[in-house]
């Protein structure tokens, strides 16, 4: 773990590599570098603890009334179920490695790199669907790629590589187990009523977590442009994409309506025209200008 102080201590970081001077000596070495705890996006612990707490004592309350589940046969149950999906969907995808699908394989080394984790195993699964998840639990984690996602990006890696990066940063930042609980799934689906008041504690903590991952993706393409035209093409399309003016897009973040703003209460994601603005707030900040600039500082310092 870094040294620093997630508050100021990075921009003291920042200053002495734009500076030539050496970090603090209680900094991480690798050129970079940025801990889960100084990526995530304000709010996104707070939220955590807050969903953790009211999913603890709802289920305990739920249990103590109905004799429901136990709570640690529930969570041993949800513990495998995310087990068995994993192993599900390494068996139905091809694994991407040096020797196959290369290119990809290189983008996805890079963005590990670059993020300070060890390459996850990278799957590329057969869909019609833009899409690409993490999933799996504790150290045993897993990125699969939709073959849609893999196709429409063909010419434009830098995107490519921001979505590897996203979910990346999703195991990094340990949210896998947690966007299980927050998701539907067989486990938590047979408790009545619990079922469906669990996932809304974790709903503020998936956006906040969404933030999160677009930052660690935008590190890993060193891209913005290509940050926020990936997320885009995700949810438009490819064949609409090229008819998509981003900045007008991105004024509907400040110009939606009372029952738009409602509905982002209850999702997963936040509104697309607000990621794609915290990705700019985020390039524009000491972290996020540091990060960006950290593969240039390495490279003079080595000269």
């Amino acid at each position: 773990m870094d040294a620093y102080c997630v508050q100021c201590g990075f921009e003291a970081r920042a200053s002495s590599a734009t500076s030539g001077t050496a970090p603090n000596s209680g900094a991480d070495p690798r050129p970079g570098f940025i801990s889960a705890e100084a990526l995530r996006s304000p709010g996104e612990t707070i939220a955590l603890f807050l969903g953790v707490g009211l999913f603890a004592i709802s289920w305990v309350v739920f249990d103590v009334a109905t004799e429901a589940i136990p709570l640690l046969a529930a969570t041993c149950g949800l513990i495998g179920y995310v087990v068995y999906q994993q192993g599900a969907v390494k068996g139905s995808s091809l694994a991407v490695t040096s020797r196959s699908f290369a290119e990809i394989n290189a983008l996805a080394q890079t963005a590990a790199v670059r993020l300070g984790i060890g390459k996850p195993d990278l799957f590329i699964r057969h869909s019609h669907e833009l899409n690409a998840y993490a999933l799996g639990v504790l150290t045993s984690s897993c990125v699969v790629l939709h073959s849609e996602t893999v196709h429409a990006l063909t010419d434009a890696p830098k995107e490519l590589q921001f979505i590897i990066g996203h979910e990346f940063t999703h195991i990094k930042c340990s949210h896998v187990l947690w966007q299980t609980v927050a998701a539907s799934n067989p486990i938590l689906g047979r408790i009545p009523v619990l079922n469906h008041v669990l996932p809304l504690f974790f709903r503020w903590w998936s956006r906040q977590a969404e933030y999160t991952a677009d930052r660690g993706g935008l590190i890993a393409c060193k891209d913005l442009a290509a940050s926020q035209r990936a997320l885009a093409r995700l949810v438009i399309g490819p064949k609409l994409f090229d008819r998509l003016n981003l900045e007008e897009f991105m004024k509907q973040a400040h110009n939606g309506d009372l029952s738009t703003r409602a509905s982002e209460l209850f999702s997963t994601h936040p509104l697309l025209a607000k990621r794609l603005l915290a990705l700019a707030k985020f390039a524009q900040s000491p972290l996020g200008t540091y990060a960006l600039r950290a593969d240039a500082n390495a490279a003079s310092a080595s000269v």
